[in-house]
């Protein structure tokens, strides 16, 4: 009977509900990113800053969902051989794509905006030097912060002398982590997410207001991905933090409500946002809109509005 409590976990229901939705997010995430990035490297060409930033987003996704098999072994099966290396690897890679993804829609949503209300005045800064110069300068505060939480990630053993990944961490791996988290979410969601909600009131207001050369289809498209935006982090981003926030309150003590279930949850949740970045895509980039961007192009070019006709251009890319 001592040995009772030492049964392998991998039957459990966290395991078992982060098998399945690992395993679906891997199914759908890996096709969907991928021809994603075709799309944009060889039908777009990286000629637009949406295409620019999109495929950065797309390259953050595919780095999560390729780590996925290695969190499927260890929750089908309940141990870990691979050593600390490809433990630290996924444990990041989940941090990565959380942030660079926050960063990535807050860019694209701002190129929105600029598109919408300042079509002239942002043509200089609306290019795809620019748009490479900032995705480089979010990959360097990615790869930046992902260094502590890399150390913060090694593999451990449990009180049964079991090594594990992603879970049974010492009580310093917590307070660290938790330091860690908190100016994590300050920085890489609080910020993003002002400047998403921001641009969305922006352009809203600028569509119901004013006639910018928009027929009502393509103002349906650009409310959808705005709303899209807001969406993934109601869904993915501000639950999944909340909650690890008050968890890791109870791990270290000063909190004792019990916030296991909720935490797998948010944790499956913030997962899936690799599932839900196409939808973003599919609302921005004219690839996907092969009708309505031959319209514009040849209104662009009958037009005797040059503004209008510019907008026009603008918001098809």
């Amino acid at each position: 009977m001592a040995n009772f409590s030492c049964v392998s976990t991998n039957a459990t229901y966290p395991h078992i509900l982060y098998t399945t939705v690992y395993s679906v997010v891997l199914v759908i995430g890996l096709p969907c990113n991928a021809v994603s990035l075709w799309i944009f490297f060889r039908r777009l060409g990286l000629q637009s800053t949406p295409s620019i930033y999109m495929t950065n987003l797309a390259i953050s996704d595919l780095l999560f969902v390729i780590s996925l098999p290695l969190r499927i072994f260890y929750f089908a099966t309940g141990w870990w051989p691979f050593g600390d290396i490809l433990c630290m690897i996924p444990g990041t890679l989940f941090s990565v794509n959380i942030y660079s993804s926050s960063f990535f829609i807050g860019l694209i949503s701002l190129d929105r905006l600029f598109a919408v209300i300042y079509p002239l005045r942002s043509r200089n800064i609306r290019t795809p030097y620019f748009a490479k110069l900032a995705c480089g300068f979010v990959w360097v505060i990615i790869f930046t912060i992902s260094i502590p939480i890399a150390l913060n990630h090694k593999a451990n053993k449990d009180s049964c002398n079991v090594t594990r990944c992603f879970e049974a961490y010492s009580n310093e791996s917590w307070k660290n982590g938790f330091i860690i988290f908190c100016l994590l979410t300050a920085i890489g969601i609080l910020v993003p997410f002002l400047l998403i909600a921001m641009s969305t009131i922006g352009v809203l207001k600028t569509i119901k207001s004013k006639s910018i050369g928009m027929e009502a289809f393509d103002k349906q498209k650009m409310v959808c991905m705005f709303l899209m935006n807001l969406l993934m982090y109601a869904i993915c981003f501000v639950p999944f933090h909340i909650i690890c926030i008050l968890y890791s309150l109870n791990k270290l003590g000063f909190l004792h409500n019990n916030y296991t279930r909720a935490q797998i949850i948010g944790l499956c949740l913030a997962s899936s946002n690799s599932c839900l970045d196409p939808l973003i895509y599919y609302f921005t980039t004219d690839a996907f809109w092969k009708k309505k961007s031959e319209q514009m192009d040849l209104a662009s070019t009958q037009s005797k509005l040059p503004t209008v006709s510019l907008l026009k251009c603008e918001l098809s890319v």
